[in-house]
């Protein structure tokens, strides 16, 4: 309870009170057998048990109950909800009801009587049992009771199905996923728990039903295996003298392996860093061990670059390095230091198009950041945003009670697509500039991303008012996509002629594409990015086309005509479909958007947004051009915000033939994603701050920041009693009651 009496707006001493006074129950992990009883009873379910306490409750006492789970004394703690309320405590979860079904002597109950016990309960938290997931178990003795109700409580604090896998047998789960738990907008989770004897003697039946509190539980970023370690300061030298003093830290620790060195000194390095510092590396590492080892091949390549550019100055007789004499160091396990760092003045977002998300992407990423996903919620159907019943397995057991499998994202249509690769943006946007307070200085996107960016950096009243209407939209469906009605009627093709279409992404320049294009009416050089292009249209004249340029493309497989002539019939249906209203402050953005239609920054206002949205989707894209045009504004550092990496690499390869400044030299450019299909989502986020820090680009450390020993102790769950529910206990059944785990606040009415 340490971290519950630290919490500031906590009333300490009325909490400690409370403590001091409590009721304990201890329930020991033995066979219901060894009880001695010389009548049948109900004292050993769970239901019997939490039933008794409500007397207590009434009477302003915190009950505690303490059990074993997962080889530690676990504890779940009572308390009325008014006093919780006054106490400015948070709520896991909430019990909304209790019933309980016994046979009479030596008789077993049927499954009707089984079935009933649990509609009895969802009568009284007048509940639909449609809009609950719903979980069954063996009860167990009582130890093993708590245990069940324990993962409940996880379950809906941590907004995750992963843990009661086991209890989710009747949807024929093999892999459950550890993805958000998605719910519809402005309802709470509702989880029934369903404890039964084993058949055929079933005597006593049990149903719970919980649904979702205020109180989150946050996963640390950091561990003893994902270790992340800012260093800062002025001068070569005093990064080499603190990187030392480093790896005399990790030398002792290791000598002392029950040392928790991440809470004890690793958060001493936070402590140490300082944002206004010149210069700043970041060393991250698996374990201590590697950790060392990273520690001193940054100590040697300090020393390197020190040197180098030392040697560099003198030459040049400059009192700052070039760009061609810019260092930077940078490991698989993602440390990271730039030696000449590039600053906040250029980073730019880029934002990707259509065809990135994948199957269960980031699913993790809700554990770390559960109030950014409650945030989320708040503002609209999150589910809907990420197509989370396509793109997450557990979303779509979760909804349906049923055995599905998730889709491959190359079934997903183009309306799919767009929204939830607008929605990854989204996600990652707010993260970056709401958690971090990653503010970027401009912002251009790879096709579909431009609406991406207006969506996603404050511009627009009511981005998500465009899921819906992408939804229902004929352009996205049937236009450009779907049976191509655009391409059909710019072809002259009726609607029941054959129609193959593909697009594919070939090694190869435009100036080698263009002279053949003449020879292919039905096929169109839709995007320029680099080194490759994309040719879109008929797929066997495509084919053809190739097979003259004796290069082999690799098809997408995907039906959009975007960025081919046929779709510019559809322009001015696209900018009406994009012309929303702003939100009040969007003018006062300190961000320049660029757009592939045009060389200067776009203008903030409807009309502007709207046609230049509509310029590119129905223009041929080069991408190249745009990131020469953005690195013309002054973009420098630019960081892909959404799923997977689509554009970064693109960037990296376009960054060879940008055209040279005035003196001319190119100044460096460096691009990152803060995620990457196939690999760790957290990893991948550490390692794009860890960049943005040793460039210097202002960001928040404070969700970085490890625990202490008090922070970092296991946390227990505690129940309040529900105080809009009757106080009187029915036959089997009681009164509602809510589960919950101490916090700052505590708020009233139905949790979201």
């Amino acid at each position: 309870m340490q971290s519950a009496l630290s919490h500031a707006q906590t009333d300490a001493s009325a909490l400690q009170q409370l403590m001091a006074c409590r009721i304990q129950l201890n329930v020991e992990d033995k066979l219901l057998i060894d009880e001695p009883s010389d009548e049948p009873s109900d004292e050993s379910t769970l239901v019997a048990l939490l039933s008794e306490q409500l007397a207590h409750i009434a009477q302003k006492q915190l009950v505690e109950i303490r059990f074993e789970y997962q080889q530690q004394v676990r504890s779940l703690f009572l308390l009325d909800g008014l006093l919780a309320a006054q106490l400015h405590l948070h709520a896991e979860a909430y019990i909304s009801a209790l019933a309980q079904t016994q046979a009479e002597a030596n008789e077993a109950l049927c499954d009707i009587e089984i079935e009933n016990c649990t509609n009895r309960a969802f009568a009284l938290a007048k509940r639909d049992c449609a809009q609950a997931v719903n979980c069954y178990s063996d009860a167990g003795n009582l130890a093993s009771q708590l245990k069940l109700l324990y993962q409940a409580i996880e379950a809906l604090s941590h907004r995750t199905l992963a843990g009661i896998t086991p209890m989710l047998a009747h949807l024929n789960t093999e892999k459950t996923e550890r993805c958000y738990w998605f719910s519809k907008p402005h309802q709470a989770r509702v989880l029934s728990l369903n404890l039964f004897d084993k058949a055929p003697q079933a005597q006593t039946a049990q149903s719970l039903i919980l649904t979702q509190g205020t109180g989150l539980i946050a996963q640390p970023l950091l561990n003893a295996n994902r270790l992340f370690i800012p260093i800062s300061g002025n001068e070569f030298e005093s990064l080499t003298l603190k990187l030392l003093q480093l790896i005399d830290s990790l030398t002792l620790s290791l000598n002392q392996p029950d040392t928790d060195w991440l809470s004890s000194q690793g958060s001493d390095w936070f402590k140490r860093y300082q944002a206004k510092d010149e210069l700043a590396l970041v060393l991250m590492a698996g374990s201590l061990e590697e950790l060392m080892q990273e520690a001193k091949a940054m100590q040697t390549f300090i020393e390197k670059a020190r040197l180098t550019i030392e040697s560099s100055a003198s030459k040049h007789s400059a009192s700052k390095p070039s760009a061609s004499t810019s260092l930077v160091f940078k490991t698989p396990a993602g440390s990271y230091f730039a030696a000449s760092p590039l600053g906040d003045k250029g980073l730019t977002f880029v934002y990707p198009g259509v065809g990135t998300v994948y199957p269960n992407m980031f699913s993790d990423l809700h554990s770390y950041f559960p109030e950014l996903y409650r945030e989320l919620e708040r503002e609209g159907d999150l589910a809907a945003m990420l197509q989370a019943e396509t793109i997450y397995q557990d979303a779509a057991y979760a909804k349906t009670a049923v055995n599905v499998s998730v889709k491959d994202t190359a079934e997903m249509s183009l309306s799919q697509l767009a929204i939830s690769g607008v929605g990854a943006s989204y996600l990652f946007s707010k993260l970056l500039t709401g958690v971090f307070t990653i503010q970027p200085r401009l912002a251009l996107g790879y096709s579909m991303g431009e609406a991406a960016m207006w969506a996603s950096l404050a511009i627009w009243q009511t981005p998500h008012s465009l899921i819906d209407a992408t939804q229902g939209s004929a352009i996205f469906n049937h236009e450009i996509s779907g049976k191509l009605q655009a391409v059909r009627r710019d072809w002259q093709l009726n609607e029941d002629a054959p129609l193959a279409w593909n697009s594919f992404l070939v090694r190869a320049t435009s100036t080698e594409i263009n002279p053949l294009l003449a020879d292919f009416p039905r096929v169109y050089l839709a995007i320029e990015q680099g080194d490759t292009c994309i040719l879109a249209g008929c797929e066997a004249s495509c084919l053809q086309l190739l097979a003259r340029l004796n290069k082999r493309g690799i098809a997408s497989n995907k039906v959009t005509a975007m960025h081919t002539a046929p779709s510019q019939s559809q322009r001015n249906a696209i900018q009406g479909f994009y012309t929303l209203g702003l939100k009040a402050t969007a003018c006062e953005t300190q961000v320049r958007f660029i757009s592939a239609a045009q060389h200067s920054p776009v203008n903030i206002d409807s009309m502007s947004i709207a046609k230049s949205i509509a310029d590119t989707f129905c223009a041929p894209l080069n991408f190249t051009a745009l990131i020469n045009t953005a690195y013309n504004q002054g973009a420098r550092l630019f960081v892909e915000v959404g799923a997977d990496r689509q554009t970064s690499t693109l960037i990296d390869k376009i960054s060879r033939q940008l055209e040279l400044g005035a003196d001319g030299v190119q100044e460096p450019i460096l691009a990152m994603a803060c995620n990457a299909k196939g690999s760790d989502t957290i990893v991948s986020l550490l390692k794009c701050l860890a960049q943005l820090i040793s460039h210097r680009v202002p960001l928040s450390l404070a969700a970085l920041m490890p625990q202490s020993a008090a922070q970092s102790a296991t946390h227990s769950a505690t129940i309040h009693a529900d105080k809009t529910a009757a106080k009187t206990i029915a036959s089997h059944s009681a009164n509602a009651c809510a589960l919950g785990h101490y916090s700052n606040v505590f708020q009233e009415g139905e949790p979201l």
